[in-house]
């Protein structure tokens, strides 16, 4: 199943209308690009709310692998540049954060392994991937606290390489008393709907993204 047809069967399942971001890509456009593009998206779609028939203090943000990634890091610097009304809640859709991973527990069966997270990282932050260098809103599992951050839904398979640095990232909603929702799907590797999107499994975590969209 496409970004697009999934995209397209949340608002018919939610009746939740879905702006999708076209951000500048890396490595043509590395950090920090494609996040003050969506930070200049998220501008917009505030001033013309009325015009788009969006409550303001209903706005979530959401994404997929690396838009993930730059979900988490919207939801980040908007906590710190002070957006009021602040985000209602971040969908985190099995995230890249942290650009320091390089462990491969899948092996074969990964869908996206180490050399592939070395080669994305890399065309996103350039020299600088893995230092002491990176911000945290260029990789959020840096972040110091994620005190005053929106309510998290995440989702990820067993066979992903992001799911130790995701399921960090969850237990520190949990520790901070954040209204935190996680599945951790078994057997299943990175972007597993294109894989299987018929399959129990899939369906069941559309029906969970459907409930977490609907729930806030």
């Amino acid at each position: 199943m496409s970004s697009i047809n999934l995209l397209v069967a949340y608002v018919q399942q939610t009746d939740v209308p879905i702006l999708s971001i076209d951000y500048r890509l890396a490595p043509e456009h590395p950090y920090p690009v494609p996040l003050e593009d969506c930070w200049t998206s998220l501008q917009w779609i505030r001033s013309h709310a009325d015009e788009l028939s969006i409550d303001l203090n209903r706005l979530a943000i959401m994404g997929e692998s690396a838009g993930g990634g730059l979900a988490a890091s919207l939801t980040l610097m908007a906590r710190d540049r002070g957006l009021s009304p602040s985000l209602a809640k971040q969908i985190l859709i099995y995230p890249m954060i942290d650009d320091r991973t390089r462990s491969n527990h899948a092996g074969e069966l990964a869908m996206w392994d180490e050399n592939d997270n070395e080669t994305g990282w890399t065309a996103y932050l350039g020299a600088d991937v893995g230092s002491d260098r990176v911000s945290p809103y260029a990789a959020p599992a840096r972040t110091t606290s994620v005190e005053g951050l929106p309510p998290l839904y995440l989702d990820c398979g067993q066979l992903d390489i992001f799911v130790h640095e995701d399921i960090e990232y969850v237990r520190r909603f949990v520790m901070a008393n954040i209204p935190t929702d996680c599945h951790l799907y078994a057997g299943l590797p990175h972007g597993f709907e294109g894989l299987a999107p018929t399959s129990t499994a899939v369906q069941q975590a559309f029906a969970n993204r459907v409930r977490a969209m609907k729930s806030f």
